[in-house]
């Protein structure tokens, strides 16, 4: 399996609105440490949030990041 991008898990937040890690287990074949990591990645870079626990969204910064490479 090819490794996921950023973009890509950002796309998807962005499409679903509100994910959890098991939506990224099943989209992308993540295992629940993958999903877990990926996330806290992007959290480290505030591009998601995770206000609920368990619910993870795309902040205004990861928006932004769609719009300049292009991907909104």
């Amino acid at each position: 399996m090819r490794k996921t991008s950023k973009l890509e898990v950002l796309e998807f937040i962005n499409e679903r609105g509100v994910i959890s890690p098991f939506d990224l287990m099943e989209r992308f074949g993540y295992s629940r440490g993958g999903a877990a990591a990926m996330l806290n990645w992007l959290k480290r870079e505030k591009l998601v949030i995770n206000d609920r626990r368990g619910e993870w969204t795309i902040t205004n910064d990861g928006l932004r990041r769609l719009i300049y490479y292009g991907r909104l």
